[in-house]
């Protein structure tokens, strides 16, 4: 306790510490999307009935921004904004592959099998595992490598998001994550249930969490919450006093987003969350417990602006309370972040945050005791602390553009290897919807 304790002449400020931003603004980054290096080639494949001459402008075209799409989410130091530029050119050629094969069926023969192969941008090692070697997943649906493109734009623009935070450019960051909930969104809502709905094999086992309904609506309400950090610290940033009764708003409504997050997962995505990084738990774990703690000292602050004395005290004091590391699982505080090497970079901004609300804390009460005679409730009621929060829930929308089918021709004679066990495997997944 003696940490906290100031003398009453020391001229520190009362404004909100840097650290309140750095710890309101705490966020996690997430890989991207990884290709193998098994060999994909349009061309070759489609080298039958690919022979018109947009045909095989549109299959060389894929072949060369795929590759660039691989060597950027392969390089030994990301670009975000390399991955992202990639994938927004390479997802209107595989989408015209695509649509190309679902209007043309029956010529839609390939010479040679087309198999993706990705590892996921939000998953570690088996059983979160960060120590085990990324899993790796296969699949022949044109589907699956034009969502796994989706998700490499959707997790470019989350990385540019930290990258931004990082910074100090908060607005920037906010934007990037609208639009990586955007392409999350997308996919839960629109792309991923057209899938479904065609009987399509998409077993949480079988893909990774980037091609599932309940996985990416998750990852839609992270970084919708994620955004709203970058907000508050947007706010906090500014000079003067920000509106601490907004904020507290805003922290409370990020708590309720990451809590959301959660949910989701344990109850609709328990297959993709055993595949992802434990200490990733850890840090949403922590920053559920910071946004409450700071959104009971917003409270705490605009309570005592309001000239209600003794509530801002009981608020403040349970903010202290709110940021002490927790003795037992179900007890209140935050986890403790020594056990997470991730997060000890994160130990001088808590016992900064700690002191400065003792500190204002301790002032508070001297004044109340000699000033102010206020009284402070033992228990605070309902009505006086926040009950709801505010959700910007801001989002950019994503749109996939229409494609234009190219032409596929079965040359004459060719119906002869329509027995062929290529031909016939690819018919049947068309049938089925498999391969779309």
């Amino acid at each position: 306790m003696g940490d906290y304790l100031f003398e009453d002449s020391k001229p520190d400020s009362q404004d909100h510490p840097d650290s309140a931003i750095r710890l309101a603004s705490v966020v996690h980054r997430f890989r991207v999307p990884q290709m193998s290096h098994r060999k994909i080639n349009f061309a070759k494949s489609f080298n039958t009935v690919g022979q018109h001459p947009k045909t095989r402008k549109l299959m060389l075209n894929a072949d060369d921004h795929r590759q660039r799409l691989q060597e950027g989410c392969d390089a030994k130091k990301i670009s975000s904004e390399r991955v992202t530029n990639d994938a927004r050119r390479y997802i209107p050629l595989i989408h015209s592959v695509l649509v190309s094969c679902k209007v043309q069926p029956e010529n839609a023969r390939l010479d040679e099998k087309l198999v993706f192969e990705w590892m996921s941008g939000v998953e570690t090692g088996k059983g979160g595992d960060n120590s085990k070697k990324n899993q790796a997943f296969i699949s022949e649906a044109i589907m699956f490598d034009l969502t796994m493109a989706i998700a490499c734009e959707g997790l470019g623009r989350a990385a540019a998001a930290t990258e931004n935070s990082m910074a100090g450019e908060f607005a920037a960051a906010s934007r990037d994550y609208a639009a990586a909930a955007g392409c999350m969104e997308f996919l839960s809502k629109d792309h991923l249930p057209k899938w479904v709905s065609k009987g399509s094999n998409v077993q949480p086992d079988k893909l990774p969490s980037e091609c599932h309904i309940a996985a990416t609506k998750a990852f839609h309400t992270l970084f919708m919450a994620n955004g709203q950090q970058m907000a508050v610290a947007t706010v906090l940033m500014k000079p003067g006093k920000p509106n601490y009764s907004l904020v507290a708003k805003l922290c409370f409504g990020i708590m309720q987003g990451l809590e959301d997050f959660m949910a989701i997962l344990r109850k609709d995505a328990s297959v993709a969350k055993a595949r992802m990084d434990k200490d990733f738990f850890a840090l949403v774990a922590f920053q559920i417990g910071i946004q409450k703690g700071l959104s009971l000292y917003f409270q705490a602050r605009a309570a005592w602006d309001k000239d209600d004395f003794g509530v801002a005290i009981a608020l403040m004091s349970e903010a202290t309370v709110a940021l002490k590391t927790r003795e037992t699982i179900g007890s209140k505080g935050l986890p403790d972040i020594s056990k997470t090497p991730a997060l000890t970079p994160l130990k001088t901004e808590l016992q900064e945050l700690r002191k400065h609300c003792h500190h204002i804390l301790h002032l508070w009460e001297k004044d109340n005791s000699s000033v102010y005679f206020a009284a402070v409730p033992q228990e605070l009621s309902a009505e006086k602390k926040l009950q709801e929060g505010i959700r910007m829930n801001k989002t950019e929308k994503y749109v996939l553009e229409e494609a234009e089918p190219a032409l596929l021709v079965l040359p004459e004679g060719a119906l002869e290897r329509s027995d062929s066990d290529l031909a016939r495997e690819l018919q049947e997944r068309l049938n089925a919807g498999d391969d779309m």
